[in-house]
């Protein structure tokens, strides 16, 4: 893939349909709730497998094959330099999600805000 997305802490209102796109997806993510203890996402991400501690504050994912993320965890998002397959990614997304339950996926390519479900959705469809 080799575009970066961010994961956002983000609790959308009750109907919301997913993609969100881009021009209501800005509007949402200026709401995301920040990462109170940067050290526990670290901590969290490196008790996955596949995890091990990056260059400075970064946590860098090995997955299948060429699958390779760099993850910085930041207050307002998890910053993830992205060159995994959309299953590596969501299997980062999920570990997480058992200690940050409301994270969503900001595609910073194409500004679109997605659940697991229309991530995966969004990947699996014809080019």
């Amino acid at each position: 893939m080799g575009y970066d997305i961010e994961f956002v802490q983000l609790t959308v209102p009750p109907g919301t349909k997913f993609p969100v796109e881009p021009e209501s997806a800005v509007r949402l993510v200026k709401k995301a709730v920040p990462f109170a203890d940067l050290q526990a996402v670290k901590a969290s991400l490196l008790n996955l497998e596949g995890c091990r501690p990056g260059p400075k504050d970064a946590v860098d994912y090995l997955g299948r094959g060429l699958s390779y993320a760099r993850i910085f965890p930041r207050q307002a998002a998890i910053h993830i330099e992205n060159n995994c397959s959309a299953a590596d990614l969501l299997k980062v997304l999920a570990h997480l999600q058992k200690d940050y339950p409301t994270l969503l996926i900001l595609d910073l390519q194409n500004k679109q805000l997605h659940t697991a479900e229309s991530y995966r959705a969004w990947w699996a469809r014809p080019l």
